[in-house]
């Protein structure tokens, strides 16, 4: 898995390379050319004090969240939290190349029984979900072994189960999440929900009748203390693609809060279960503008213009969480959606 997904990350090679390259002529960024290695392998980066693979893997993946895959391709630092500067570390070896290519988050459609279509999303398991009141806790983490700050797959957790600990038991799987601050509609105010963010999987290795001890078995992003848990419910990658309903909807937000959306982002919409939402369904992202047809004349509504496609991929009553396939123009938050134009 760590090697499809570190192979797959076309960001760690293109960026790796042309970062290299810039280095040349950037002068913001001038002077870490000196500390990479290009050898008939690939390329190596010699750690500086103050270094950590968390920032090494925000320079050279573009995400801070890849460490761990980092970590996974250089075998010789055994403590992860751990790297000292004069050390050489892997990013981006040549070989890869022709092994894996692009590996997107959303997968090839192919043909089921009846002229049926399906599209596999890949690690839905770490999708979140916006819902109308949070998840009640089986239980939440209030220590990280050796108070690690950075968290990866094997690490322990100690865990403060609620007061139906006597149903559980080692070899039990629950997700990591947090919730987020109440979100609420930018533009009427209206009560939305509450962001539930995944952070990773534990799996339950001891059981004590004060704490559970479990070790991570997925880490999706930083894990804290205070995190929480509920019963893993994986769900299912393979999707089957429905017909949309007639339904005008909008992006509340993207997962990660970016302020511009493109292509394989997560976002919610506000749009659920309630309203025929269900995973399968494309919809179309539109902006619509109004203009004045002559100076001193009342404006008029232009049609919409489609500026991109998203796909359903979870549903709550109320909101729907989706994949950016397309982005013709840029996305924002409040952009609104409507059923895809015959």
């Amino acid at each position: 898995m760590l090697k499809k997904k570190f192979i797959g990350r076309f960001a760690v090679c293109i960026i790796t390379f042309f970062v290299f390259m810039m280095f040349m002529s950037c002068p913001a960024i001038a002077g870490i050319d000196e500390h990479i290695t290009k050898t008939e392998t690939g390329f190596y980066y010699t750690v500086q004090k103050g270094d950590t693979l968390w920032d090494l893997s925000e320079k050279f993946s573009n995400s801070p969240w890849e460490w761990p895959e980092m970590w996974h391709y250089n075998p010789e630092i055994s403590n992860p939290h751990w790297i000292y500067p004069g050390q050489k570390i892997l990013i981006y070896k040549k070989e890869w190349e022709s092994k894996e290519e692009t590996e997107p988050v959303v997968e090839k459609k192919e043909p089921l029984q009846k002229n049926e279509k399906f599209i596999m999303v890949k690690d839905i398991d770490k999708i979140g979900f916006i819902r109308d009141k949070a998840v009640s806790p089986s239980g939440s983490i209030f220590k990280v072994e050796e108070d690690n700050t950075l968290t990866s797959d094997g690490d322990l957790v100690y865990i403060h189960l609620k007061s139906n600990a006597n149903t559980v038991s080692a070899g039990d799987q629950f997700t990591i999440y947090r919730t987020l601050p109440p979100i609420s509609d930018t533009e009427t105010g209206d009560y939305i929900g509450i962001q539930h963010l995944l952070t990773g999987i534990v799996e339950i290795t001891e059981v004590h009748p004060e704490f559970a001890l479990g070790k991570v078995v997925k880490s999706y992003v930083l894990i804290n203390a205070d995190d929480l848990i509920m019963p893993y419910q994986p769900l299912p990658q393979k999707i089957i693609l429905q017909k949309s309903v007639d339904i005008e909807g909008k992006i509340i937000k993207t997962e990660a809060d970016k302020v511009l959306i493109s292509e394989h982002d997560i976002v919610f919409i506000n749009k659920g279960k309630a309203d025929g939402i269900n995973p399968g369904q494309s919809y179309s992202i539109y902006s619509q503008e109004s203009a004045k047809p002559a100076p001193g004349m009342m404006p008029v509504t232009l049609p919409p213009v489609d500026v991109g496609e998203l796909l359903v991929v979870r549903t709550e009553e109320t909101t729907s969480t989706a994949l950016i396939r397309d982005s013709k123009k840029a996305i924002e938050p409040g952009q609104k959606i409507h059923a895809l134009t015959p």
